[in-house]
C-alpha cells in the first residue's frame, strides 16, 4: 500500500469522506462570491466587467476590491460559530452571506447619499476615474462588513432577534459613519470632499482608511455586548483616540511637513497610507487595552 493510500484508508473503512463537508463549504463560499458579483452589477449603474477589463478603470477596481473584501469578511463570520450539524451550518452561511451581500450593497448606496453626498459618485468613478472616490467607498465597504460580522459571530439569540440586531446596528453604524465624516472634517485643515472630487487620491485614501478604522472600532462593543451606551462611548472614545494618533503622527513621524499640507497640496499617497495605518493602530490600541 502506498503512503498516500495509507493516509486515507483504515482497517474499518475509508476515512477520506470526513473531509467532504469542507469541500461543500468551499463550493458554497465561491457560489456566494459569485452571487455578490451579480448583486454588485444589479446595484451599480455601470457594467462592472467592461469597466474592469475593457476600460481599465482603476477607480472602480479599487471600489470592487473593497466590496469583495467586505463580502469575504462577512462570509468568514458566517463560517464560524457553533453549529449542531452540517445542514444547519450550510443554511446559516447561506442566509447570513445573502444578508451581508444585500447590506453591503445598501451601504454603498447610503454612503453615496450621506458621506460622499457633495458630488456624483457614478460620474467620478466612471467618467473621471477618480481613485480617491474609489478608495473612500472601498473603506466604507470594509467598515460596514466588520460591523455586520460582529453580529454574526455573537451568541445565538434566534433568527428574528439576530437579524433585527444586524439591521439595527447596520443602520446605526452607517449613521456613525456620517457623524464621523463631520468630525473628520473638523480635524482636517482642508475640505476633503472638494479634494476627493478634484481627483486628490491621497485625500480619498486617507478618508477610506479612517472609515475602515471606525468600522473596526464600532464592531468591538457590538461583539462584547449589545449596549447602546457602550456603542456610543466607544464611538466617542475611538474618534478622539484616532484624532490624537493623527496629531501624534503629524508632530512626531513627519515633523518636517504638516500632514494636511502633504495630503492637500502635495497629494502625497505615501503619507495618506501612513495616516490610515495610524488610524488602524489607534483601533488596535483601544481593542487591546479595553476589551
Amino acid at each position: 500500500m502506498t503512503p498516500i493510500l495509507s493516509e486515507f484508508i483504515k482497517l474499518d473503512g475509508i476515512e477520506s469522506l470526513s473531509y467532504f463537508p469542507n469541500f461543500l463549504f468551499v463550493i458554497l463560499t465561491l457560489a456566494l462570491i459569485w452571487v455578490s458579483k451579480k448583486a454588485f452589477d444589479l446595484f451599480s449603474s455601470y457594467p462592472l466587467g467592461y469597466q474592469l477589463v475593457k476600460a481599465d478603470n482603476k477607480a472602480i477596481a479599487i471600489t470592487f476590491v473593497g466590496y469583495l473584501g467586505g463580502v469575504v469578511i462577512v462570509l468568514e463570520g458566517a463560517l464560524g460559530g457553533m453549529h449542531t450539524d452540517l445542514i444547519s451550518h450550510l443554511v446559516e452561511e447561506t442566509i447570513w452571506g445573502l444578508i451581508g451581500i444585500l447590506l453591503l450593497n445598501l451601504a454603498g448606496k447610503m454612503n453615496d447619499r450621506l458621506i460622499l453626498r457633495f458630488f456624483d459618485n457614478r460620474k467620478e468613478l466612471v467618467e473621471n476615474r477618480n481613485v480617491g472616490v474609489g478608495a473612500a467607498i472601498a473603506g466604507s465597504y470594509i467598515g460596514s462588513a466588520v460591523i455586520i460580522r460582529s453580529i454574526i459571530i455573537g451568541e445565538p439569540l434566534g433568527w428574528v432577534f439576530e437579524i433585527s440586531l444586524t439591521l439595527f446596528y447596520f443602520f446605526l453604524g452607517q449613521f456613525a459613519f456620517f457623524i464621523f465624516s463631520i468630525l473628520y472634517q473638523k480635524v482636517t485643515a482642508y475640505n476633503f470632499h472638494e479634494e476627493i472630487e478634484n481627483g486628490n487620491a491621497a485625500a480619498g485614501i486617507s478618508f477610506g482608511f479612517n472609515l475602515a478604522a471606525i468600522g473596526i472600532l464600532l464592531a468591538i462593543p457590538i461583539r462584547l455586548s449589545y449596549s447602546l451606551v457602550s456603542f456610543f462611548v466607544w464611538f466617542i472614545l475611538g474618534a478622539a483616540v484616532i484624532a490624537f494618533f493623527r496629531f501624534v503622527m503629524d508632530r512626531m513621524i513627519i515633523p518636517l511637513e504638516k500632514l494636511d499640507e502633504e495630503i492637500h497640496k502635495d497629494k502625497n499617497w505615501g503619507v495618506a497610507f501612513l495616516e490610515g495605518c495610524f488610524a488602524i493602530a489607534a483601533v488596535i490600541f483601544l481593542q487591546t487595552i479595553f476589551s
